[in-house]
């Protein structure tokens, strides 16, 4: 490729991912907006919580509580990312939804939480989904915010995502408890207990394609159980983030493909330029000037 042309997509590339970079600003810029309104709504909603199992009861109920269980139409740039988690705060929201919600107003006051999925247990595929919180070294927490459900052991603390796998009664007990002290006609008495169950729930759908088996079959030996409790990364879980993300590094990529090019080009222009030849070997018929160059006048 001649030099002229290498200097072209350099330049191409160069702009294109110039063009990229206030994009992913303004992604950025969404996403740190957000987290400011959900911080407000996170301290205001979790006043007076001195826990983490307290903030996560304050911070459940909170969004239990916020406008309704219809699937949130809102999006973020394409339908597929859902809605952010501030949309879902001004407008509810289902399962999904809540979850997103609840585990970024749980970051907000500092408690570590990871939504995961309960898998239909004929079809594999999610049915329901609900979140799991860090609420000490080795405790963890699980919180349903469309069913304002959660599980208390007998004693003290709580049941959390692997026990409530490994033990399907805890589900049907805690269920049959909470409709005797509500009444049949609340929300959780219309829990669907035959797909929404626990014994498959994973934070991660490993059975979704090729590369997610994969993944399972490499970190399954080394996480144990744990695999499902993995966290799922917040850029999963914050459509703007992802986004400006995304963009950053298809930006990057492009200046970098730029410079690159740019550096072709002056590989492929040097190549191109004729040699020239110093310390040529004296000429007798030139008065020992190298052939070609004319000699002093009047010399």
């Amino acid at each position: 490729m001649k030099a002229r042309s290498w200097n072209i997509l350099g330049w191409t590339f160069g702009v294109a991912g110039a063009s990229l970079l206030p994009i992913a600003g303004v992604g950025y810029g969404l996403y740190w907006n957000d987290r400011l309104v959900l911080r407000v709504a996170a301290e205001h909603a979790a006043r007076g919580a001195t826990t983490p199992a307290e903030k996560v009861l304050r911070l459940g109920r909170f969004v239990y509580h916020q406008h309704g269980f219809r699937h949130n139409e809102g999006f973020f740039l394409f339908p597929s990312m859902r809605a952010t988690a501030a949309q879902v705060l001004a407008g509810g929201g289902d399962c999904a939804d809540k979850s997103r919600l609840l585990v970024a107003l749980l970051r907000e006051v500092g408690v570590s939480a990871t939504p995961f999925m309960c898998m239909h247990p004929r079809t594999g595929r999610p049915a329901h989904t609900a979140v799991e919180a860090t609420i000490g070294p080795g405790e963890h927490m699980v919180f349903d915010p469309v069913f304002d459900l959660w599980f208390p052991k007998p004693n003290d603390g709580y049941f959390g995502l692997l026990e409530l796998r490994n033990d399907s009664s805890i589900l049907r007990r805690r269920l049959d408890e909470l409709v005797s002290l509500r009444g049949r006609r609340t929300q959780v008495a219309v829990y669907n207990r035959a797909d929404s169950v626990y014994a498959a729930a994973s934070t991660v759908n490993w059975d979704k394609n090729v590369a997610t088996r994969a993944a399972w079959s490499v970190l399954h030996p080394w996480l144990g159980e744990d695999i499902w409790r993995l966290r799922r990364p917040v850029v999963l879980e914050e459509p703007t983030l992802a986004a400006a993300s995304l963009g950053a590094a298809i930006a990057a990529a492009m200046l970098s493909g730029g410079l690159g090019c740019r550096r072709r080009a002056r590989c492929a222009d040097r190549s191109a330029s004729p040699a020239v030849s110093y310390g040529a070997r004296p000429s007798k018929t030139t008065g020992g000037l190298p052939r070609g160059l004319p000699q002093a006048i009047g010399g």
